[in-house]
This record gives C-alpha cells, structure tokens and sequence, in this order.
C-alpha cells in the first residue's frame, strides 16, 4: 500500500495501479486498496473503472469514513449507488432480507434475527423497518462486526455476546432517541455521536461520520418501506 500511495502522489499512476491491485488481491476483505484503485481510475479519467472500484469498496464491508468515502466519490462521478428496495411485512420477509445482506447466515439464523427484528421493534414501539436499516448500515447483520470505535454487535454496542439481546438493546437506546429528539435524523445521529453532542450542537453534529451515518440509515429506510 505505502508504495502506491508514493507512487500516485509521485504521478505515476500506472505503478500506483499495480501496487493497490495487488494489495487488493492480497487483502480481499479491506475497502481501502478499492478506495485507492477508484481514486487511480479517476485520475487517469476511466470513470468506468472508478465507479466500478468504489462500488467493490462498498461491497467489502468498510467502515463508515471508508463507505463514506466511495459514496461521496459515486454521487461526485454522478453516479447513483443501487437502493436496496424491499417490502418487508411479516417474519418470512425479513428471513429473507436479513440472508440477502447476510449470505453466510443459514436459513434458521436468518429467519431467527428476523424474527428478533421485529420482536424488538415491537417490544419497544418503533418501526422495525428503522431498526432493520440502523442494523443493515452498523454491521450487516454479522453479529462479530466491530466499528472502528471498538464497538461490537449487531447494533454495534450493546451486549455483542447475545445476537438477540444486542437487537433489542439497539431498539431500546433507538427507542430512547427518538423519544427525546424531534426527528428520526437526530435520533439516529445521537445513536452515532451520542445525545450529549446533539444536544450541544441542536442539529445533527458536523462530524463527517455522524453525517454520513445519519444520510446512510434513512436511504436505507426508504428503500425498506417498499
């Protein structure tokens, strides 16, 4: 990776694009060497290629600043990245969204977080549609994801040992935001940044990753509400 970066800040793109795709080749599941491949593609203007690369970036389950990136450099390309669209209704459905996000899952362990969806949703009155885009965006529905914070679980925080458990933490702290803040915006940025941070600023924190955060779990929520 170092010798790339050398090399596409030195201008020469050709050796930069070798190094990062054999990085890529070597690290399948880091977005970072897709980052740089995109940001080489660009710069030798195949907005093919680049757009081709951020979107792999997004595919390799990257951080928030990292899908962050690649999305911003999409929407710059002028390039729309696909919305999940479902109508998710009853357990069956959300079985089979939950499996989609999260292929390695069997078909039991899907249909059980599925089915946990929306008992936590319900337990705790919020639209499990919310809680299934907060979950899609936090970890994928890999129950051992870990943010770049350090935290750990389906909903990234709370109890990561107990998939179900950590669900329905997750819809009682979303549950607590949206009771004391006035949108779904700024409950889910103090889901991210904390209550503290959207109290002191009054509106979602200017924190790049609050607000790519907040942007991410809406578009996914529309696109869940069919």
């Amino acid at each position: 990776m170092a010798q790339g970066k050398t090399a596409y800040r030195t201008g020469d793109l050709g050796r930069a694009w070798a190094a990062f795709q054999q990085a890529a080749a070597i690290t399948p599941p880091s977005a970072t060497p897709a980052l740089w491949l995109g940001a080489v593609a660009v710069a030798r203007g195949d907005r093919s290629a680049a757009a081709a690369w951020f979107r792999e970036a997004l595919g390799r389950h990257p951080s928030l600043p990292e899908a962050g990136c690649a999305v911003e450099w999409l929407r710059l390309l002028g390039i729309m990245t696909p919305r999940p669209r479902w109508h998710l209704t009853g357990p069956e459905e959300y079985a089979t969204f939950v499996r989609a996000v999260n292929p390695s899952l069997t078909r039991v362990q899907a249909q059980q977080l599925g089915a946990a969806v929306l008992s936590a949703a319900a337990r705790d009155g919020i639209d499990p549609r919310l809680l299934a885009a907060v979950v899609f965006i936090e970890s994928r529905f890999h129950h051992a994801a870990v943010s770049s914070a350090g935290a750990q679980g389906l909903g990234l925080g709370v109890d990561p040992r107990d998939p179900l458990q950590n669900l329905r933490g997750a819809a009682r702290l979303l549950r607590l935001h949206l009771g004391e803040f006035s949108t779904p915006a700024l409950a889910l940025a103090a889901y991210n940044a904390g209550s503290d941070a959207v109290r002191r600023w009054g509106a979602i924190p200017p924190y790049a990753e609050t607000r790519w955060y907040v942007w991410a779990v809406l578009w996914v929520y529309d696109g869940l509400r069919g």
